[in-house]
């Protein structure tokens, strides 16, 4: 079993185009001047301040994102050595592919039916299924481009798949799908990444089956 379709999201990174594994950030600005997978790693204060909101804009603002597009598709090989399936990561500015490292948590392949958004530079993806037990899930992992590795945020409030989502200034809106009954929902819901919290929105008038989005 499988999901249903290729799904493609392009969001402005923090990285420039030049290198996925060694990160320049600030263009000659002295301490900015430096590996940020590196400082990201080895020191909390500088993995907090890259990987803030005031950052983010900060570098938008300035240049010092790009676009990046990044489109998960299934693949009949391509497998990292111990099994796991990487996400692909087109780059269109420097015209080369790169790859997002599994879900800590999926090594052996994303959900089925969940959802993919982008949103300050950032990847989320949630609800779906097990792709083992295929179980509906709660799941939100967000992808951090400045270390270029996966955190687990707030579960969302019930299991969903099959949903729509979008992403907008740090804010990821969930509507529809399934639950685990595959009951078609009427419901939505606003996560906040920053602090990983999220508020019911007005329930939509119909169930939204299947919503895509």
């Amino acid at each position: 079993m499988v999901s249903p379709a290729p799904i493609l999201r392009v969001a402005n990174t923090p990285l420039p185009a030049d290198s996925v594994s060694a990160t320049r950030i600030g263009g000659g600005d002295g301490a900015l001047d430096c590996d940020s997978l590196l400082l990201a790693r080895v020191c909390r204060r500088w993995r907090h301040i890259l990987q803030s909101r005031d950052f983010y804009y900060l570098r938008k603002r300035t240049g010092y994102t790009q676009k990046a597009a990044c489109l998960v598709q299934l693949r009949a090989s391509g497998s990292y050595s111990d099994g796991s399936k990487p996400v692909g990561q087109p780059r269109y500015v420097s015209g080369f592919w790169g790859r997002v490292d599994p879900v800590p948590k999926y090594p052996y392949g994303l959900p089925l039916f969940f959802q993919i958004t982008s949103t300050e530079g950032k990847l989320v993806v949630m609800g779906g299924w097990d792709p083992s037990s295929y179980d509906s899930m709660r799941d939100v992992f967000i992808y951090e481009f400045t270390t270029q590795r996966w955190r687990q945020g707030k579960h969302m409030m019930g299991t969903r798949s099959f949903l729509s989502a979008g992403g907008f200034e740090g804010r990821v809106v969930v509507a529809g799908g399934h639950d685990e009954n595959k009951n078609a929902l009427n419901t939505g819901w606003k996560y906040n990444i920053n602090d990983d919290e999220w508020t019911e929105l007005t329930r939509v008038s119909q169930e939204l089956r299947r919503a895509s989005g």
